[in-house]
């Protein structure tokens, strides 16, 4: 699908470090999926969005983006190395809720919320990365279905409509986010099955609350998120 690299300028005029994210092997829906997320990320400004610098085609035809660089580890290896206590981890994982919430007021759905998608830079500041599969939500579609039958999800984040062809709607996303709280909280996923039973679990199975897993009451947000009729 995509590879990134990492680049810097060779002009001498400043020092900047970039990502240059570029389709390997372009097909028409993968070039046309990259050009959609280059226009998503063209509307969206906020400070824990890695931002998008520049886009275009290359000599061959290949669609690339120049996006901002983050320096950073995903979520749940930040708060593990760094050994957070609750209210710290509570605090970062509302500033990607921040974040998403904003993605939300501009009509994009992410669809692919998960910690590697959400890194924390140097100085502990969130980033969420990769709107590849996002959603773009326009006011006359807000709850039709999405085709899904090409499976462009992470099986242990995505929600039950992911699985059965149902309106991705922004509790797609609420979805998502409870099971990367649920993983901050506990340091394991609710659901963890293999990939071809992942469908069954986020349908049909209530996930272990985190109290039982941790020794302080933190079930109730990830809980509800979870639900499958949310």
């Amino acid at each position: 699908m995509g590879e990134v690299w990492l680049g810097e300028r060779s002009d001498g005029e400043f020092e900047q470090q970039v990502a240059i994210k570029q389709v390997a092997y372009p097909t028409p829906g993968l070039v046309q999926r990259f050009r959609q997320e280059r226009q998503i990320l063209a509307r969206l400004a906020h400070p824990n969005i890695a931002r998008l610098i520049d886009g275009g085609v290359d000599a061959d035809g290949a669609p690339y983006l120049v996006m901002e660089y983050v320096e950073g580890v995903p979520i749940t290896a930040y708060v593990r190395d760094h050994a957070l206590d609750l209210r710290a981890r509570l605090q970062l994982f509302l500033r990607v809720c921040g974040a998403v919430q904003y993605a939300h007021q501009n009509l994009i759905v992410h669809r692919d919320l998960k910690p590697s998608n959400i890194l924390v830079a140097t100085d502990g500041t969130p980033k969420l990365l990769d709107f590849g599969i996002a959603k773009v939500l326009a006011t006359t579609d807000v709850a039709a279905p999405t085709q899904t039958a090409a499976r462009l999800l992470t099986p242990d984040y995505a929600a039950p409509e992911q699985f059965n062809g149902g309106a991705i709607t922004t509790a797609t996303d609420v979805y998502a986010l409870g099971v990367v709280l649920y993983e901050l909280l506990t340091e394991t996923r609710p659901l963890r099955t293999a990939p071809f039973d992942a469908s069954a679990a986020a349908t049909s199975n209530e996930p272990t609350p985190p109290s039982a897993a941790v020794d302080h009451p933190t079930g109730v947000v990830p809980r509800r998120a979870l639900r499958g009729d949310l």
